[in-house]
């Protein structure tokens, strides 16, 4: 039965008591747990897969790290396989052509570090990249580590061929499959290597103009 209204004379139904709906309290805002930093790439690994990635973390830290040292190895690598390609070590003692090689390729090796970035920072720019000389000399020096890795296979090269280790077809091993075989598989090697190096010097270069 509905209630009425108290007042003399009047007779109506009371309006239905308004009750202030519930307050919900949100959650508490918890903050996504903070991602573990990286761990630092090893530039003498990560630039065979990575090059871009691990010259960025070079430049980011110390763009001056090693250039120098990387230069000299590089150009050593450099003149012993300028050494057999060119034929000028078939009639010279190894232990000549070694000694030319290491000082020679070493100063060659910082020379180039000099002049050739000042090339790449030119042509660089023409193409719209920013990167300054510093940047540049470090993509140059650490775009040598797979030729400095590569001169690990001149040590089977010499047990192999001994005093015919700097002549590109080497009479020793004519009638020797075994050792032809292998002397073919070493060159593949150091060929692979210097290919893949060459696109790891662009990717580097890149990076340095970004």
């Amino acid at each position: 039965m509905s209630e009425t209204t108290g007042a003399p004379g009047g007779c109506g139904v009371t309006p239905p008591r308004l009750e202030a709906p519930p307050v919900v309290t949100p959650p508490p805002f918890v903050a996504p747990p903070l991602a573990a930093p990286a761990e630092p790439l090893d530039p003498w690994f990560a630039i065979w897969t990575r090059p871009r990635a691990a010259l960025r973390q070079i430049l980011d830290s110390d763009p001056r790290r090693s250039i120098y040292r990387l230069a000299a190895l590089g150009g050593i690598a450099g003149a012993l396989k300028l050494a057999t390609e060119s034929g000028a070590a078939e009639t010279a003692p190894v232990a000549t052509t070694l000694a030319i090689a290491v000082t020679g390729g070493a100063l060659g090796g910082v020379l180039f570090l000099f002049l050739f970035p000042g090339l790449v920072r030119v042509a660089g720019r023409w193409l719209g990249g920013r990167g300054g000389m510093i940047e540049i000399r470090a993509a140059v020096a650490w775009s040598n580590v797979p030729e400095i890795w590569g001169m690990a296979l001149w040590l089977p090269r010499a047990v192999l061929l001994g005093e015919e280790m700097f002549q590109p077809v080497p009479p020793g091993i004519e009638g020797n499959p075994p050792a032809a075989l292998f002397f073919g598989l070493l060159v593949l090697a150091q060929t692979l290597v210097g290919f893949w190096g060459l696109v790891i010097g662009l990717k580097c270069i890149a990076e340095a103009h970004r």
